[in-house]
């Protein structure tokens, strides 16, 4: 049974998906206010805060935290601050919804959701792209029994030229931690997951490039200097990686991202089942394949109705979790865990040469 109660949600983090996607899906949200926005920027946080109508500014959180008491904070600032603020805010009795990556290391991310676990408050992830249609599409299917035993699956997200920025904090690896594998390598991997219904890792093989970058190619993402890098640009990121999964149940992924290549756009999860398979695109697109009286068969799926973006459904979803609705579709603490023991495994693989196990 929902129960609902009036939300106030404090912002830390000014930059673009904090102006364009958290504030405004959060004023859509019944019973909820924005009632603060805080950035180390406190120009780029007045300057947010007037374009949204949020009626407090901050530069420091712990300020915020203390001063407004705020019962949910978002986390939308570079990588390596996640840890720190996303427990300061559940210490302080709120409920987080942190950017991806929730955490850059395992250690750090089973710290994070033992303190939610201790505060007896919510932690989760910002993972959207589940709640497209042809993602909630698919997991329909496997709901059912459509792919039968699910034994592999591929998930690629491989851009022709999106390097953000440079000058921006994304290819800075003191800020970011890391580059297009936690930037958008962290999206698909929790496509192929959710489908597979995150199985337990087993062993994780993988390596990481940059090929692009450090020549000044591949650029066309957001932030500073974005076609051209500027004398003291710095890029020491990864914007390739790949790797191999094996689960415990048997079931092997294969995992593709790049924020460049010499190759076309792609997006794009594959599954293989014992009884069917699927190909999931992006916004519009699942085929579905399998045998029937002896032949096979393709088909196109009818895509679900969608109330908003694939981040509006996270948010909404998050506030009836909030208010009691468990049936309320949120990145996990189990699911959380298990993507962030993936993707440490894949950092480590490939500085150490080897195949890890788990």
């Amino acid at each position: 049974m929902s129960t609902s109660q009036p939300w106030r949600v404090a912002v830390i983090g000014a930059g673009t998906i904090s102006q364009r996607v958290h504030i405004p899906l959060f004023q859509k949200q019944p019973d909820t206010t924005v009632v603060a926005v805080c950035d180390v920027n406190e120009a780029r946080a007045l300057a947010v805060a007037e374009e949204t109508n949020v009626g407090r500014v901050y530069s420091d959180y712990e300020k915020m935290l203390t001063e407004l008491e705020p019962n949910i904070v978002v986390v939308a600032t570079p990588n390596v601050f996640h840890k720190p603020m996303a427990t300061a805010a559940l210490e302080a009795g709120a409920h987080v919804l942190c950017e991806k990556p929730v955490a850059l290391t395992y250690t750090d991310a089973q710290a994070m959701f033992a303190t939610a676990a201790a505060q007896g408050r919510v932690l989760t992830v910002g993972t959207h792209f589940r709640f497209t249609a042809p993602m909630q599409a698919a997991k329909t299917h496997a709901a059912h029994g459509f792919f039968g035993r699910i034994y592999a699956a591929r998930t690629v997200w491989q851009r022709r030229n999106g390097i953000p920025g440079y000058g921006s904090w994304f290819t800075n690896k003191d800020l970011a931690g890391g580059g297009a594998l936690l930037d958008i390598g962290v999206h698909t991997l929790d496509r192929a997951l959710y489908v597979m219904d995150y199985p337990q890792p087993k062993r994780v093989t993988g390596v990481k490039f940059a090929e692009f970058g450090p020549r000044g190619r591949g650029l066309g993402g957001w932030g500073a200097d974005i076609f051209k890098p500027s004398a003291n640009a710095r890029y020491d990121v990864d914007d390739v990686a790949w790797a191999q999964v094996v689960f415990e149940n048997g079931a092997v992924l294969q995992f593709q991202v790049a924020w460049a290549a010499n190759y076309p756009e792609t997006f794009v999860t594959e599954i293989f089942g014992t009884e069917g398979g699927a190909r999931i695109g992006g916004q519009d697109s699942v085929e579905l394949y399998t045998m029937l009286n002896g032949m096979e068969v393709k088909t196109d799926t009818q895509l679900p109705a969608q109330k908003g973006s694939s981040y509006e459904q996270l948010i909404t979803n998050f506030v009836r979790r909030l208010n009691g609705d468990e049936s309320a579709d949120i990145v996990t603490t189990a699911q959380a865990l298990v993507h962030v023991q993936i993707v440490d495994a894949i950092t480590r693989s490939a500085a150490e040469g080897r195949e890890v196990v788990l």
